[in-house]
């Protein structure tokens, strides 16, 4: 006991929330890291898939033109409805572990950029005169905006974690390409040489 303090040992229960709280940090990947080629090789995979899967629904190609036509088909399929917004949490993770990865903090980079998108899109449906398409969708500048992320996400060089060995404590369970961000283990680790004296 040392001014107040009593250590004592986590109950089995509370290895095993412990556990889980680890595990929850990887959900949208707030917690994870993602190099350049793997998020290219990740993205790519994801999109190709989406699009067989499009095609073996629809029997029309997403690039074929015909857009009006397969959102009309689209719309009408429960699977390709449910498929679309699963891509679209597999890409925000893939992109928020990027982001982790360049070195900024991705729940204010993920969430000003869907907030970007957001704005972006009411701007071109109230007035249609900024819209890119006739569909009113988006602005010149949001997708300007939009590209240059992608461009970043892309081609911005990470902090090169996997390559150098880090001086503070890595948490077992990483294996390189997914490797989870160990600033937490290493405060606990410092506080814990603090309070052995």
């Amino acid at each position: 006991m040392l001014a107040g303090f009593t250590v004592r040992k986590a109950s089995p229960g509370e290895v095993a929330a412990k556990g889980v709280r680890h595990m929850l940090n990887y959900i949208f990947g707030f917690n994870a890291r993602m190099g350049r080629l793997a998020f290219f090789f990740c993205t790519f995979v994801t999109g190709i898939g989406f699009m067989m899967l499009v095609y073996g629904i629809t029997g029309n190609a997403p690039a074929s033109g015909r857009t009006d036509v397969l959102l009309a088909q689209a719309s009408s399929s429960p699977a390709l409805i449910f498929a679309f917004y699963g891509m679209l949490v597999i890409c925000f993770m893939l992109q928020s572990m990027r982001v982790r990865d360049i070195g900024w903090d991705p729940v204010c980079v993920m969430a000003a950029w869907v907030a970007l998108m957001v704005l972006d899109r009411a701007i071109a449906g109230r007035f249609p005169e900024y819209a890119l398409t006739y569909q009113h969708t988006t602005t010149v500048v949001g997708t300007a905006v939009n590209g240059v992320m992608n461009l970043v996400l892309m081609f911005w060089p990470g902090r090169g974690h996997v390559d150098k060995a880090s001086p503070l404590p890595r948490e077992n369970g990483g294996d390189g390409m997914f490797e989870r961000n160990s600033a937490s283990a290493a405060a606990g680790s410092r506080m814990a040489r603090i309070a052995s004296g």
